[in-house]
């Protein structure tokens, strides 16, 4: 017996609580650092993001520089400033190794929505070499600004932080500056590098600046696009078609309501008193029982009963887009394209409660597309809620939209060898991720359905600038074949005839102004038309008079492949 408590297990000893800290520690893939260019990349991905949040919640709009110095081969010293409001002495710790800890969350459409972003930076650089986190806050403090510098490291095993040291700092304008290192991470100009993350951020969100000094110390200033700060969302009620019983068990405890009937009231949007006491009625659960008291048989059965009643579709007043003008004018700054088209599509749901909006952009030409081996081939450039998705592409629903696409109906016949860029952007007070990485979406069939119609849409516009641009080439190239034989013909012509060869240069450059002016779209001058037609007209009579004299058989200049061309 003795033996066998000596083998088992000491419960008093042995038994542990993981604090979020030292999970995310031994699970650090969970954040999305795995591999040394992705780490690099959800690091910049973290601190932009929670810049940009900042700055538009106080209507600014964000400036941001960074900077990155390498150390060491796979060594890097962060330094990352941003021009928001500042955060306040009490909460940088708090902000900085706090792992579950911000201030979004909330039912509100949110670039992040974990409070794992900056913790997770610091973590992950403390992890790799042991150095502290060094910080510049300064923010308002009433009619005052206010500047501490301070370093500090992570306590991993209570989640908090530890001071190291700290001092007043001279502050003329609020914002925050940031400086960490790492190792075991990788610089790079790829397609899921830090300088593509930059780029494609840029084209969703046209309202930012951001100057970037790389390792080699090449300086690149990409500048705002628009100069208007997005709309802030509002925070939304849950939908009653999009809730489980354990939310509503949640909603009575910590609610202030003293019924069901108002707690469901106020707790929820498109419930209103007749729906409750539909609801009552349905069930035979008294509405006028107290929410603590709720069972969770009891919100069973209401959820199930809302799964059976029609209910409004939940407001959107919550979800703001970037806009079509907005993301063209993003493309524009960035791809630089011979063709853009843009649009926004109309708010839908998904899961039967959660409003989502789809906004998609295409880009032809240009700068459009990623250039491999010398070569302009597409690519697809993901979004959720004005956040670039760089990785896991392979599972997300907008790659598995647009692959799904008949691109050769639309007039591409090789899509994969286009210098084409497609802008896909979801829009959602809960955007369905596949994982806490946060770079991958959910494939619900009415998100892929939004995609495919946004998409196609975009497409049909491109395939007539497709169209216009042959029809222009076949255009010019007529207009080359009439320039180069009509002079020959009349040469020739002019010599069976036995007379002077006309004066043709003058009217064939007028002819072929009237043909561009038309393929422009222009107007000729009415008296300048009249002149025109009237020596056109007199030239061809005397063209006419001047081959009837001669041999009209023109078969010794004009081979069979070129009389076609003519012909035509």
């Amino acid at each position: 017996m003795a033996q066998e408590q000596q083998m088992g297990l000491d419960w008093e000893e042995d038994f542990q609580r993981l604090t979020p800290s030292q999970f995310f520690r031994k699970n650090k893939q969970m954040l999305g650092f795995t591999g040394k260019i992705r780490s690099l990349t959800i690091v910049f991905h973290e601190l932009i993001t929670n810049s940009f949040d900042a700055c538009e919640e106080a209507g600014i709009l964000p400036d941001i520089d960074i900077e990155l110095k390498r150390v060491d081969k796979e060594h890097y010293i962060l330094k990352h400033k941003d021009n928001g409001p500042g955060i306040p002495e009490d909460y940088v710790m708090q902000v900085y190794c706090m792992m579950f800890a911000g201030s979004k969350f909330r039912n509100i459409q949110s670039r992040g929505q974990q409070g794992l972003g900056c913790s997770g930076c610091v973590l992950l650089s403390q992890m790799t070499t042991g150095k502290p986190a060094r910080v510049i806050s300064c923010y308002k403090d009433g009619d005052e600004i206010k500047g501490v510098k301070m370093k500090f490291q992570m306590d991993v095993e209570n989640n908090r932080g530890i001071l190291m040291e700290r001092e007043d700092y001279p502050a003329e304008s609020t914002g925050v500056c940031i400086e960490l290192q790492f190792k075991d991470v990788s610089y790079s100009l790829a397609e899921q590098g830090a300088f593509e993350y930059i780029r494609r951020t840029m084209i969703g969100n046209p309202h930012a600046k951001i100057t970037f000094r790389d390792p080699s110390g090449h300086k690149y200033i990409f500048k705002r696009a628009a100069d208007v700060v997005p709309v802030q969302p509002k925070e939304v009620l849950p939908h009653p078609k999009g809730v489980s019983a354990d939310d509503l068990m949640t909603m009575a405890k910590n609610t202030d309501s003293r019924r069901y009937k108002s707690m469901l009231t106020s707790s929820m949007s498109r419930m209103s008193n007749k729906r409750a006491d539909e609801i009552a009625e349905a069930t035979g659960i008294d509405m006028n029982k107290r929410p603590k008291d709720m069972t969770f048989q009891e919100a069973e059965a209401i959820v199930h009963c809302f799964k059976k009643m029609k209910f409004m579709a939940p407001p959107t007043d919550g979800l703001i887009p970037i806009g079509s003008e907005q993301i063209e004018k993003g493309m524009k700054q960035i791809l630089k394209p011979e063709f853009v088209t843009t649009i926004t599509r109309k708010p839908v749901t998904y899961a039967g409660g959660v409003s989502f909006i789809i906004e998609a952009g295409l880009a032809y030409g240009g700068d459009a597309g990623r250039v491999v081996s010398e070569q302009r081939k597409s690519e697809i450039m993901r979004f959720a809620n004005r956040v670039p998705l760089t990785f896991d592409a392979g599972s997300c629903a907008i790659t598995e939209a647009l692959k799904s696409i008949d691109w050769k109906r639309y007039g591409l016949r090789d899509m994969d060898n286009t210098p084409l860029t497609l802008f896909v952007n979801i829009i959602s007070t809960q955007v369905p991720y596949l994982s806490t990485g946060k770079q991958s979406v959910s494939p619900e069939p009415e998100i892929v359905h939004e995609i495919r119609q946004a998409t196609m849409k975009l497409a049909r516009k491109l395939q007539k600038h497709l169209r216009a641009k042959r029809a222009a080439k076949e255009k010019e190239k007529r207009s080359k074949v009439f320039e180069e034989y009509v002079p020959v013909i009349i040469e020739e012509a002019a010599k069976l005839g036995e007379t002077g060869v006309p004066e043709y240069q003058d009217i064939l450059v007028k002819v072929t102004k009237r043909a561009l002016a038309e393929l422009l779209g222009e107007k000729v001058e009415e008296e300048e038309e009249e002149e025109l037609d009237a020596i056109i007209m007199e030239e061809v009579d005397e063209f006419g008079r001047t081959v009837e004299q001669g041999d009209s058989t023109l078969d010794n200049f004009i081979d069979n492949d070129e009389e076609e061309d003519f012909e035509e």
